[in-house]
């Protein structure tokens, strides 16, 4: 019954191990796997020598070897302790032997009190109160005594033990009195080498335009690759989880593939932890850990510090990296500034010059450095006018046009536009005013003002030409007639009339041209349009005789009033 016993609650205790081992994830997973073989395989051998060889062989000759296993037991758990971080190895180990040690030696150091106090004191009657006062002196020296051997015993099992919360101090201390991005890093990975005493360290920060992590700084001897792709196992893996990842602590997962992947990318990394970076629930960056110098592994404590630097880098190096693009697209717009044309000022809610270019400085005749920080009311008038209005009103100014005089004294015509600056609840804090520089545009409508007057003049002269042309087109044609018809009365007094109506057509023509006087200009006035016709068809009619074309009135002499111009219907006609 009682090897039954024994093999039914081996086998119960192997099944509920067994369960919990295929439940478990992680480093769980790969310390419940260091328990369970631990336990089965010494118990197993144990009741085999101890219990099943002696039921059912009648011998005991194997018995004195069931003891033995039990250091396999030992060994494989102070592994899983130490490796693995089964349980906190300092108090599993150093406070044990720390008290032990130190009541071992206070004891020694009472004992050794007691035995050379009788030898030099033979007075029994007052040995209670001497033990009394030996023991309340060791007891006084016992805190001291064991703080000592603590910090001996550090330095022999941990090499260089670190204080936890000065370094934390330390470490938030720093981080908070710097903003230049890398000498923030440059610290982190030096903290870290410092304390932990690692072969390597690196930090990769997130690339949102590459969709990776860049290598920003290394430290030590560690060789990193540039780049880590989100692609990757393990870079997927800490992305999704947010959470860091020890190399002693992958196991395999549902594929075989998963945990050698897993360990491919870590041999590839030469890190054996990584540590993200999370800044609200994203990941930022990642801290790379080499190996420990003295080959230890990484302990609890060193994860519990690693977890903490982590979460106030973080949000350290943000503010670095907002600090960094705001110095970069500062000096972006200070240069795109620099290299146009138009003058621009910003102004704040104080009223103080915040933005003053290179072209202000040349269209107002302002130094850009005195400028600055100045008030708006130290700039010329208008321009002065037209942004201090926009900053109480809070609307805009378009194209308002004005002179200001140059360092030669001439005046200069410009041009200014201004707009509100605004908060993000929508309330003015400022103006912004873009000044241009309108010579060069002015002068091109003088130009084009001159180009034009003279198409004027020109279409007016070949107007004129043709004009003069006409009138004096029938006077020759009536003067070569008049050889032929000169005793024809009526043909004289027509040649008479013509020829004086052309020429008084042709003085008016060119008094105009000499005024330069537009057609609106000429006065309006009710007038028979049929007179103007008829003077036409009159000054026409040698031409049209020549060509043997005969013209017939039809008209009745009914007056046709209109409001005109007799010359400019002449003209017309």
């Amino acid at each position: 019954m009682f090897a039954a016993y024994m093999v039914l609650s081996f086998a119960c205790s192997a099944y509920l191990l067994t369960l919990k081992y295929r439940a478990s994830t992680g480093r769980l997973k790969l310390q419940t796997r260091y328990i369970l073989i631990a336990f089965t395989i010494p118990i197993a051998l144990g009741l085999a020598t101890n219990l099943i060889i002696p039921l059912f062989l009648k011998t005991s000759i194997f018995g004195k070897y069931g003891p033995l296993f039990t250091l396999f037991i030992v060994g494989l758990i102070g592994h899983a302790i130490i490796r693995h971080r089964l349980m906190d190895i300092r108090v599993v180990i150093k406070r044990s032997v720390v008290y032990l040690a130190a009541f071992t030696l206070a004891g020694l150091i009472l004992v050794a009190s007691l035995v050379a106090s009788n030898l030099i004191l033979h007075d029994e009657h007052r040995t209670p109160l001497r033990e009394i006062v030996l023991a309340l002196a060791v007891a006084v020296f016992f805190s001291p005594l064991k703080g000592h051997i603590q910090r001996t015993f550090d330095r022999y099992l941990y090499r260089e033990p670190y204080d936890y919360q000065r370094t934390i101090r330390e470490a938030s201390r720093a981080l908070g009195d710097t903003i230049e991005l890398p000498r923030l890093l440059s610290y982190l990975s030096g903290l870290v080498v410092r304390t932990l005493k690692c072969e390597g360290v690196a930090i990769y920060l997130l690339e949102h335009d590459e969709a990776r992590f860049d290598l920003a700084i290394t430290g030590t001897d560690g060789k990193f690759p540039d780049h880590l792709s989100l692609s990757s196992a393990l870079v997927a893996r800490i992305v999704r989880a947010r959470e860091t990842v020890f190399h002693d602590d992958i196991v395999d997962g549902p594929t075989a593939l998963d945990g050698r992947e897993l360990r491919a990318e870590f041999s590839r990394l030469g890190a054996e932890v990584v540590v993200p970076l999370v800044e609200e629930e994203q990941v930022i960056g990642l801290l790379c850990l080499g190996a420990k110098r003295s080959g230890d592994p990484y302990f609890s404590d060193d994860a519990d510090l690693l977890t903490t630097l982590a979460n106030q880098s973080a949000v350290a190096i943000r503010n670095a990296q907002t600090h960094q693009r705001v110095v970069q697209v500062n000096e972006e717009l200070q240069k795109i500034l620099s290299t146009i044309k138009s003058g621009v000022i910003a102004v704040g809610a104080k009223g103080k010059i915040a933005l003053f270019n290179r072209a202000a400085e040349q269209l107002t005749g302002l130094p850009a450095r005195t400028a600055r920080g100045q008030s708006v009311e130290d700039l010329p008038l208008p321009l002065a006018r037209l942004i201090i209005g926009t900053v109480h009103d809070g609307q805009s100014r378009s194209q308002e046009e004005f002179a200001l005089p140059d360092a030669a004294g001439q005046l200069v015509p410009l041009v200014c536009s201004t707009s509100p600056l605004l908060n993000p609840q929508g309330a003015t804090v400022g103006a912004v005013a873009v000044l241009a520089d309108l010579s060069r545009l002015k002068e091109l409508e003088q130009e084009k003002r001159r180009a034009e007057r003279l198409a004027s003049l020109e279409a007016i002269a070949s107007g004129m030409v043709h004009e003069i042309r006409n009138p004096l087109v029938a006077i020759k044609t009536f003067s070569q007639l008049l050889p032929v018809r000169f005793h024809d009365e009526e043909f004289r007094d027509t040649f008479s009339r013509v020829a004086d109506r052309e020429i008084r057509r042709i003085d008016g023509l060119l008094t105009r041209f000499r005024t330069l006087a537009s057609a609106s200009s000429q006065p309006m006035e009710l007038m028979d349009v049929s007179g103007p016709l008829q003077d036409t068809l009159e000054t026409l009619r040698p031409q049209l005789e020549e060509h043997r074309i005969h013209l017939r009135r039809v008209a009745d002499g009914t007056p046709r009033p209109i409001l005109g111009n007799v010359s400019q219907l002449e003209q017309l006609f």
